[in-house]
């Protein structure tokens, strides 16, 4: 499958654990930045005629900061340049406090069927300590202005691990989600993003995270929780009900080809990667000039192929069909890859029936670990 990802790079401010590209939103620079946006998509356009994208993903960044009017002009841009699938996957992250009826129904109207809401958690304590800028009643309200407005597949995101949290905190916040009822749910692990503020706190010592044991716990509560309740655990942090896998990213973790557009976002096509420049000035100015907007770019070869198709594949569920991988990069690295796995096999942490290899749910507890013993 063929995706396409638009980095919206705006942000009311940037929370304290956020390493991507963002900056402050004004109504002015977001028309600068669809100005070169539609600039970038017509210069894109050619190379892509006659191909079809599965799915579409608007990320950020808060994609819902724009206006009704601009969010649903970036969408036309899109369509007006790119051959949507007419059954494709059409995800807008959306914000709790900017997550307005009016809104909703506007980008219904432009063909988006998926939202992927950024709750992270219902404790108001939580929200303020991750620097977010909404309350967990915008949350809920968020989510009801969804349903009310037809989306029939809404995604949340929450977040374990926080410094300060606690084992009912977390539970509760399950609990909460759920009686949302929610079709898809990403719980992720807080992580110290390069240069955030997170990141530089916890190494001068002033911020103090989980150790391995607290979140490992917190994890395990979140596996329990959200499989009970009828949700698939296709992927190490996502969960959703039958048929509400996220397509998008499903695409990512089997290495699918996906183009990326806006200041920051990633492309990888064939064995090319490349990354459009992370700044709005840069991108804007290099777009109007007609001067190259890309400020990094690499060649994938064969070897980190199969790395990244083993490390990617093994997040999810299903794993990697073993003679898929010795079809594409040959027998000798599947049987390597079998020599490194069967001490884990035997330590329950990796399995392997009916040609494929893949994490036990222990497995996917301690994946990290496991997956930094495969060297290939």
């Amino acid at each position: 499958m063929l995706s396409l990802y638009i980095h919206i790079p705006f942000c009311v401010k940037k929370c304290l654990y956020c390493g991507f590209y963002s900056t402050p939103y004004t109504a002015e620079h977001a028309d600068r930045f669809i100005d070169a946006l539609r600039l970038e998509s017509a210069g894109m356009a050619e190379a892509f005629s006659g191909k079809e994208f599965g799915s579409l993903y608007l990320g950020g960044g808060t994609p819902t900061i724009l206006s009704s009017q601009q969010l649903t002009t970036v969408i036309r841009i899109i369509r007006s340049h790119f051959k949507i699938a007419p059954d494709a996957e059409v995800t807008v992250e959306a914000n709790p406090q900017s997550g307005s009826e009016p809104l909703f129904l506007a980008l219904r109207e432009v063909g988006v069927n998926r939202l992927s809401i950024g709750m992270q958690s219902f404790s108001d304590r939580l929200l303020a300590a991750l620097g977010r800028p909404h309350h967990a009643a915008q949350a809920l309200d968020a989510f009801e202005n969804a349903r009310r407005c037809g989306f029939e597949n809404i995604g949340i995101d929450l977040i374990y691990g926080i410094p300060g949290q606690t084992l009912g905190d977390w539970t509760q916040t399950l609990d909460r989600a759920l009686t949302l009822r929610p079709d898809h749910v990403s719980a992720y692990s807080l992580s110290l993003d390069e240069g955030s503020d997170y990141y530089h706190r916890a190494a001068s010592g002033e911020l103090h995270m989980p150790d391995d044991d607290a979140v490992a716990e917190l994890y395990d509560k979140g596996v329990e929780r959200l499989t009970a309740a009828g949700f698939l655990h296709y992927e190490i942090s996502n969960f959703a009900q039958p048929r509400s896998e996220c397509r998008h990213n499903l695409n990512y973790w089997r290495r699918g080809e996906y183009l990326g557009l806006g200041p920051g976002a990633w492309s990888s096509i064939a064995a090319r990667r490349w990354r459009t420049v992370p700044d709005l000035k840069s991108y804007c100015t290099g777009l109007t000039n007609a001067f190259p907007v890309i400020a990094e770019e690499e060649t994938v070869g064969p070897a980190e192929a199969a790395l990244e198709t083993v490390m990617l594949g093994l997040r999810t569920r299903n794993g990697i069909e073993l003679e898929g991988v010795a079809g594409e990069f040959g027998s000798a690295l599947r049987d390597r890859l079998l020599a490194q796995a069967a001490p884990m096999i035997g330590q329950g942490l990796l399995h392997a029936e009916d040609g494929r290899l893949f994490l036990t749910d222990r497995g996917m507890v301690l994946s990290n670990a496991v997956l930094r013993r495969l060297s290939l």
